[in-house]
């Protein structure tokens, strides 16, 4: 009897504990944290809590995929991981694929440590025994910048999915190209396409289903996961469902037919003596991590007038050997018959970002009124999102659809900024992310499904990195690019500290994302409702704000902040306005006098010649 009890109480403790595992409640630092890959090695990871219920999951940091990218490797395609002996240590964050702002790190560590040896993955995951749906997040920006880092898993993990953030290859060194077998071009592409390949084969052993993964990414890194839906390399059954933040393939800044030029010119930068194509090669081959951004970073600089699209060294290649884009990602689009459950939009006021840059580099932070009119402000716009308009058919586009005549005549900055912000914001995002949408719906008119971010919470992914530069902007970022990550990642640190109203936002948007990686339906079973998919060119969409509506035509979102402006709600920073007019007047007055003492002077020299002026008529 004794004997029968204790079996019972042995039995319900492993049921218990079987329960807990589950839960992701219930790990031992020292047994549970410890993975075997096979025929590949043994991993250490490490046990994380969540942000809301502080569910216990288990987090591998930095897991390798891909041998390093260095010597004669760096610009080639990746290769994959080679088994390895001792228990590859995962607790702890390595350095980020090496970029523009990791400069000052890389000075420090460039002579201790191959900097450049960047390619791996974080998993995190609550149960490693289940099969739980996967999502594959690709950290964005404009493709220099950037790690994932910024995608913390502490709110989606509250929900049974398995996430996977990879680092991928940045700037020159994932997308320099001289279309040659030494720099072929898209490798940072390449470098994901091999993460993708890796999370398929082995997510299993982490608790995830390898029939279920979702990709999405951000900016750029939405722009790859559309490349990866259109390139003929990518077999079919990699991933399953993706999802598009603010990007796709179809972005001008994106895209390059002749890479070999910007190559030329970072070299140059970099003081190469370039006569062939193999001397260019050559070169690029061998200078150190620094002195290639360094490179890179000269040559944006000097391209930054022309807008970030003539900037070499962060563009996909079009033809080429490395097979990723044979022809134009927009043809590719006319030409595919298949397409993926998707889900995609942008942020209500995407324009802001670029516009500020604008006003920033361009401008230098001064308003040129005096100098400019309207059409010029359109061609800082346009220049800087898509390049030169040689055709005039863009600007002819935008002057017509954005602008009446009295403003095209008569506009200043200040007239125009919510003009030029929904320009931008249609141009850069909206409208590349739409003609992705529509031409997956036309083969999967089921499952595709829009949206328009439109909340405006406490925190700005922008103006909380830069404080200072937005106080001196003569806008507000609104709801910017990005934001909504705010609510699914928990980053930078100081967003962690929601407020009432964005902690209810963020259990939202956790919940529709979710939603859509478990179900494919982004509502699924939340409260009630329905979030119809598009079934036009333009809709139907989901409005996410404090409550979701759904709205008919997408089209209407190409004005969002100059209908937000008619109704009350302006992005316009009047106190920068007032100092800006306050000094203009000084300005002003000081000339004024300047004009009026020449004016003196000049007729106290013509007195003998003159009869003395009625000075009531002498205008300053």
């Amino acid at each position: 009897m004794q004997f029968l009890v204790l079996y019972a109480l042995i039995a319900l403790g492993a049921i218990l504990e079987a329960e807990a595992r589950v839960r992701g409640r219930l790990y031992d630092e020292e047994k549970d944290t410890i993975l075997e890959l096979p025929k590949l090695g043994a991993i250490q990871g490490k046990i994380v809590e969540t942000a809301w219920t502080k569910r216990e999951v288990l987090q591998f940091v930095d897991v390798r995929y891909a041998e390093p990218p260095t010597g004669q490797h760096r610009f080639k395609p990746p290769r994959p991981i080679e088994p390895w002996e001792d228990v590859m240590d995962a607790t702890a964050e390595k350095i980020g694929c090496p970029s523009v702002v990791s400069m000052n790190a890389l000075q420090k560590l460039d002579d201790v440590l191959d900097v450049e040896d960047c390619l791996t993955m974080t998993i995190t995951t609550p149960n490693v025994t289940a099969s739980l749906p996967v999502l594959v997040y690709i950290h964005g920006e404009y493709l220099y910048e950037g790690s994932n880092s910024e995608a913390p898993p502490h709110y989606l993990l509250e929900k049974d999915i398995v996430l996977v953030t990879p680092q991928y290859r940045l700037g020159p060194f994932g997308f320099l190209s001289t279309k040659t077998d030494e720099i072929p071009g898209n490798a940072g592409v390449l470098d994901i396409f091999l993460a993708l390949q890796f999370v398929k084969h082995f997510i299993k052993y982490f608790g995830g289903d390898p029939s279920r993964i979702t990709v999405a990414g951000q900016v750029g890194g939405a722009a790859i996961a559309h490349l990866l839906t259109l390139s003929p390399m990518v077999q079919r059954g990699l991933f399953s469902q993706v999802i598009y933040h603010s990007g796709s393939a179809i972005m001008p800044i994106f895209l390059e037919d002749n890479p070999r030029k910007h190559a030329q010119e970072i070299a140059q930068k970099a003081d190469c003596q370039m006569v062939t194509v193999r001397d260019l090669n050559k070169c690029l081959m061998e200078l150190s991590a620094l002195e290639l951004l360094n490179a890179f970073m000269e040559h944006a600089l000097e391209k930054s007038d022309l807008g970030i699209g003539h900037t070499g060294g962060i563009q996909f290649t079009i033809g080429g050997p490395s097979g990723v884009l044979p022809k134009h990602p927009y043809d590719l689009m006319l030409e595919s018959n298949f397409s993926y459950p998707a889900m995609g939009g942008c942020p209500k006021n995407a324009g802001t970002r670029v516009l500020n840059e604008i006003v920033e580099n361009d401008f230098e932070g001064k308003i040129p009124d005096d100098e400019y009119n309207t059409y010029d402000y359109i061609d800082h716009v346009i220049r800087q999102v898509v390049g030169t308009d040689k055709t005039m058919l863009l600007t002819s586009f935008v002057t017509h659809d954005f602008f009446n005549r009295q403003l095209l005549e008569n506009g200043t900055f200040d007239t125009l900024i919510p003009r030029l912000i929904d320009v931008a914001g249609t141009l850069n995002h909206k409208l590349p992310v739409l003609l992705a949408m529509n031409m997956n719906n036309k083969h999967n008119p089921e499952n595709t499904f829009l949206y328009s971010f439109d909340y405006a919470g406490e925190f700005n992914r922008y103006r909380d990195m830069d404080e200072e530069t937005n106080m001196q902007s003569p806008f507000k970022a609104g709801v910017s690019l990005t934001d909504e990550a705010l609510y699914l990642f928990p980053y930078p640190d100081h967003v962690k500290r929601l407020s009432p109203p964005d902690m209810t936002m963020a259990h939202r948007m956790v919940e529709l994302w979710t939603n859509f990686i478990i179900t494919g339906n982004p509502l699924g079973s939340y409260r009630s409702g329905y979030w119809p998919p598009m079934t036009t060119l333009y809709g139907p969409y989901m409005k996410i704000d404090e409550t979701l509506t759904i709205g008919g035509n997408y089209f209407t979102e190409f004005s969002a902040t100059l209908k937000d402006e008619e109704q009350g709600h302006s992005l316009i920073r009047e106190i920068y306005y007032l100092r800006n007019r306050a000094h203009r007047k000084v300005l002003g007055q000081a000339q004024r006098k300047k004009q009026a003492a020449s004016q003196l002077k000049k007729l106290e020299v013509r007195k003998s010649l003159v009869k003395r002026p009625n000075r009531n008529k002498i205008r300053f």
